[in-house]
């Protein structure tokens, strides 16, 4: 049995609960993959994406064409919107997020004060 990495660079941290269900659905087992337990994460701040970092495996015999073709119709079930999607065997595997970085919209003007009748 091997175990084999998925990263998934998308637009919403909420398709996390998704992609597991999906992938469990189809018989993998499901963990995170980063050493801090976390599944999704901001790539950096400022970012206009997260990152879903998955360890992934399965009883029986598979490959990384296999998962990789799942994880992509669980995307595709799910209409996820998503930059990149990888697949890698555990060993000799590592990754990086976008270099992509959104400025903050400048804050909301505050409403106007109420006008006062003076007479």
């Amino acid at each position: 049995m091997y175990i084999y990495y998925c990263w998934v660079t998308a637009l919403l941290p909420s398709y996390q609960d998704g992609i597991v269900a999906g992938m469990a659905r189809r018989g993998y087992m499901i963990g995170p993959a980063a050493k801090d337990g976390k599944v999704v994460s901001p790539t950096h701040e400022g970012s206009p994406a997260f990152l879903f970092a998955l360890s992934v495996y399965q009883q029986t015999e598979t490959n990384v064409g296999k998962i990789y073709e799942d994880l992509l119709a669980v995307l595709q079930e799910m209409k996820t919107h998503y930059f990149s999607v990888i697949v890698s065997l555990s060993t000799e595997a590592t990754w990086s997020g976008t270099n992509i970085t959104v400025p903050a919209p400048p804050p909301a003007a505050p409403p106007p004060l109420p006008k006062k009748n003076l007479n």
